[in-house]
């Protein structure tokens, strides 16, 4: 009798996995649509700010940090367009391309950059559906992955297009990389046609052809330590393993990767791979998601409350190991429009944020933390953080802290004041943002 109901138990899960994902193809099958019901999970360009950048003294005042990024659906001049959930990316600063290793894999850059157009700057991270042996590969420089190296105003024209794949293969992005044949259009396929119809406006040149939402937190040393080496062992393992990647839109997707690595430095927790459970039905690892969920934590995460800290794994454990928490400072939004004059790509805004039908909830977040000043202006951000560290420590009452001799650096695990956040990292950071407002 048990069996038996466990069966018919078994039976309705899959059903409803089914048919979620019968919902989920035919939405796909409906990108090309706006109306009816693929509008509700379009943000329209009108409900938000389409190009905001950090003010260029932000690389000035914090030396390492990392950007979440996502980016829309492409729509080419001739008619074809890319699929409707975007992609998503890291960007990170203070991690660079290492030139030596004979598959991706990223070092400390050599110095603190404080321009865009330092070759160690950075490097961005992506997840590439054909990727075999490795799980993603590094593009170096800021501008290149994202400017595509075009001056403003400069036009986009297919010349142009074709000298970026092949700065990108000369520059090793895809040295010692294997792909799935699935890709190819016939035998005599190249690696020019893989990076021109697969790689570029995906995982570099990403204004070419895609609408940009970057949330950008910065981080210390052993938080940068923690994100490149978890992303170096997940090469590490493809390259010299016995397993092949293969990308799953459901089960292994660029998503994972990035939230992951992300998670291995205690931002927030991990999301399951390669184990499609009902629960992860309704919690898909979508690029758009993602986005808002990384804003939401560097710019609204707790930072007042330290019992709530202590009650959530990943921010505990970040605020132990790393004496940091991702909401400390100077978290910003990044929204990029694509690149105009134009020749190749149609510039119309568009971003995809899978939700339920039922809520707009996703939609809505983005909608208000795009358009709120102190989330993607730097003086904003800061002068609201240092207002919040100086509330928290005006309201520490000293005569009730059994810990107000111990020093903040030095405080035991598990122990803190009777409501509110020990005023020793309050201070900290206090002093920390101050010194960014007089720079």
């Amino acid at each position: 009798m048990l069996k038996n109901q466990r069966c018919e138990a078994r039976e309705a899960l899959w059903g409803l996995r089914s048919l979620l994902l019968v919902v989920l193809t035919l939405m796909l099958a409906g990108c090309g649509d706006d109306s009816g019901l693929i509008a509700r999970f379009l943000l329209k360009t009108e409900q938000i700010i389409v190009e905001r950048r950090p003010d260029p003294v932000y690389d000035q005042l914090f030396p390492y940090y990392v950007e979440l990024c996502t980016i829309s659906q492409f729509s080419r001049k001739d008619g074809r367009r890319g699929n409707p959930f975007g992609h998503a990316l890291l960007y990170i600063k203070g991690a660079c391309k290492d030139e030596n290793a004979p598959f991706p894999q990223l070092r400390r850059c050599h110095r603190v950059a404080t321009a865009l157009d330092d070759p160690e700057h950075g490097a961005g991270v992506s997840v590439g559906r054909w990727l075999r042996n490795v799980n993603w590969v590094a593009i170096p420089g800021h501008e290149l992955v994202f400017s595509g190296n075009l001056k403003p105003d400069e036009r986009l024209t297919q010349d142009h297009f074709d000298a970026t794949v092949r700065q990108a293969i000369d520059l090793g992005v895809y040295q010692g990389v294997e792909l799935h044949p699935g890709w190819k259009s016939s035998e005599n396929s190249t690696l020019e046609e893989y990076v021109a119809n697969h790689s570029i406006t995906a995982d570099f040149a990403l204004q070419f052809a895609r609408n940009v939402f970057c949330a950008r937190i910065p981080v210390t040393e052993p938080v940068l330590n923690e994100v490149i080496a978890f992303l170096n062992d997940k090469n590490q393992e493809y390259a010299t393993g016995k397993a092949d990647y293969n990308w799953s839109l459901l089960a292994n997707n660029c998503v994972h990767t990035v939230r992951n690595a992300l998670a291995a430095a205690n931002m927030w927790s991990p999301v399951s791979v390669l184990g499609i459970k009902i629960r992860h039905l309704f919690r898909l690892a979508v690029p758009a998601n993602e986005f808002v969920n990384l804003a939401a934590l560097g710019t609204e995460g707790p930072v007042d409350d330290y019992q709530q800290i202590q009650a959530e794994g990943a921010l505990r454990d970040a605020l132990h190991d790393f004496r940091w928490l991702p909401t400390r400072q100077g978290a910003l939004l990044k929204t990029l429009p694509v690149h105009e004059p134009n020749d190749i790509y149609n510039s119309q805004f568009r971003l995809f944020a899978v939700q339920s039908p039922l809520s707009m909830g996703t939609t809505a977040n983005a909608v208000r933390l795009l358009s709120d000043p102190r989330y993607v202006d730097l003086k904003s951000n800061l002068l609201y953080f240092r207002d919040k560290y100086d509330a928290i420590l005006a309201a520490h009452d000293y005569s009730i802290d059994r810990l107000a001799s111990v020093s903040w650096n030095a405080l035991p695990a598990g122990r803190a004041s009777a409501l509110r956040l020990h005023p020793g990292p309050a201070a900290g950071c206090s002093r920390y943002v101050g010194s960014a407002l007089e720079a």
